[in-house]
């Protein structure tokens, strides 16, 4: 009984490592390309993004921080970056907290 238990906790901490480290990858991604943009005066044609960089692009664009025109190219609005940041904030910050809770509820059932 103990093994299969010790098993699941193993793999429930696995689980919580590997999505901390998804969306840590995500807000890392995200950044790294506003960066781009700032860099560049705020514009960026389609082809000049990496395969990656184009998914970050979209979502950034789905959360009103990026503007898609006609000829695909990007272009960054400043305007909409503070809403954003604080929504990115708060939405690593809760994930934190869930990870820390789930640890912890993991870390009783160890113990108990």
């Amino acid at each position: 009984m103990g093994g299969g238990r010790g098993f699941a906790t193993a793999v429930v901490l696995i689980l919580i490592a590997l999505t901390c480290i998804a969306f840590a990858k995500r807000i890392e991604r995200e950044r790294s390309l506003l960066r781009k943009f700032r860099d560049s005066d705020g514009n960026i044609r389609y082809e000049a993004l990496t395969e990656d960089e184009r998914d970050t692009a979209e979502s950034l664009c789905k959360a009103g921080v990026l503007a898609k025109n006609r000829a695909r190219d990007y272009t960054y609005l400043p305007e909409a970056l503070q809403t954003f940041r604080r929504k990115r904030i708060r939405f690593a910050l809760s994930g934190a907290l869930a990870a820390l809770t789930l640890g912890v509820i993991v870390a009783f059932a160890l113990l108990s």
